[in-house]
């Protein structure tokens, strides 16, 4: 057996040892990161809707908003501890920001005004359009409006200081998750 022939086999053999040994790791570890991962979705509904418990998906489909450039991707309906619905969860995923999309959770409780927003993930500019996410004034002017209202930037919303392109995919975003909430859940049909 040539010189290169056996290098080209142990060099194969290594391959295969550590390809095997990262799928066990894989295996030993998605369950666990899965764990986490719904642990800190659950933590963001919840701060979106403090009353709630429990977070049931909908089966509602995902569906895009052509006009506001956005995307609700799920819904969940919120219950208390003693299963009452007290609102609900609308996950949006808004197109548009100066790094791209921006996910986050619209908490909208049982009187239809928004009571939570939690951005899930944003890649945006550090000290900008991260400060949608960081700064603790912006996402609350948000906060105690009716499913009615129409947020316009300039109007009703403040943008975030040099961060124009954030600040209106956030807002269109927004505005998508509450034309949602009218259509599909005003009145609990859902």
């Amino acid at each position: 057996m040539s010189k290169e022939v056996k290098n080209t086999l142990i060099m194969t053999v290594i391959a295969l040892c550590f390809g095997l040994l990262l799928g066990v790791v894989h295996e030993i570890t998605s369950d666990a990161i899965r764990v986490q991962n719904e642990k800190a979705l659950n933590e963001a509904y919840r701060s979106v809707l403090s009353e709630a418990e429990t977070f049931e998906d909908t089966g509602a489909e995902a569906v895009a908003n052509t006009e506001l450039d956005a995307n609700i991707d799920s819904v969940l309906a919120a219950h208390d501890a003693g299963g009452e619905n007290v609102g609900y969860v609308i996950n949006v995923t808004s197109h548009g920001g100066y790094g791209g999309d921006i996910t986050f959770s619209i908490g909208v409780n049982a009187e239809g005004s928004i009571e939570g927003i939690s951005i899930t993930s944003i890649d945006e500019t550090p000290g900008l359009g991260m400060n949608a996410k960081t700064d603790p004034t912006w996402l609350p002017q948000f906060y105690g409006q009716d499913s009615s209202t129409e947020f316009v930037l300039g109007d009703n919303v403040q943008a975030i200081s040099s961060a124009t392109f954030t600040s209106k995919c956030v807002t269109r975003g927004v505005n998508a998750g509450m034309a949602y909430y009218n259509e599909n859940l005003a009145g609990g049909e859902e």
